[in-house]
């Protein structure tokens, strides 16, 4: 396969990383999404939450993986586009075109994963004071039958007239 051919291949991978990127990063903006109504929800299931986590991370793994396959292209034809701007004029417009898009999930993603920072302070002080309630509940209730257990039954009462 002749170079120019071979790097010509080489942008349109490039076109279609970027394209697998930019469909990446909406399933996230809508898992972010999803959390930002969980965590909204009093009655949140930590299961659920903790499911669009690992969905997250996955697809955060494979953004990696694009990302560092997008480098390893452009470092084999950074020279070329540059050298023939006008040949890949097309390839050049259509990477511009999904980086800014791109570049606006990204933005988006991470002012909704801030929100939700803010949400998960909440309900993780919530959860907290449930917690800390119910324990004192618990500890005032065990006070409260051990006294009485270790309180006198009538029939020992000190004061129980025993004459009559």
């Amino acid at each position: 396969m002749e170079q120019g051919s071979k790097n010509s291949v080489y942008v349109n991978m490039m076109v279609d990383s970027l394209s697998r990127k930019k469909r990446i990063l909406g399933f996230i903006l809508q898992k972010t999404r999803e959390q930002e109504s969980l965590l909204k929800d009093e009655e949140m299931d930590p299961d659920d939450f903790q499911a669009i986590i690992d969905e997250k991370g996955e697809q955060i793994d494979e953004l990696n993986k694009i990302d560092e396959g997008f480098d390893t292209l452009f470092s084999y034809v950074e020279k070329e586009i540059n050298e023939n701007r006008m040949a890949y004029r097309t390839q050049i417009e259509q990477m511009q075109q999904l980086i800014g898009e791109v570049s606006e999930l990204g933005i988006q993603i991470q002012a909704l994963e801030h929100q939700n920072s803010g949400h998960l302070k909440v309900y993780l002080a919530n959860q907290r004071k449930a917690i800390r309630e119910f324990n004192v509940n618990s500890r005032t209730t065990s006070s409260y039958y051990q006294n009485m257990a270790n309180a006198p039954k009538l029939e020992q009462s000190y004061f129980f007239n025993k004459t009559k």
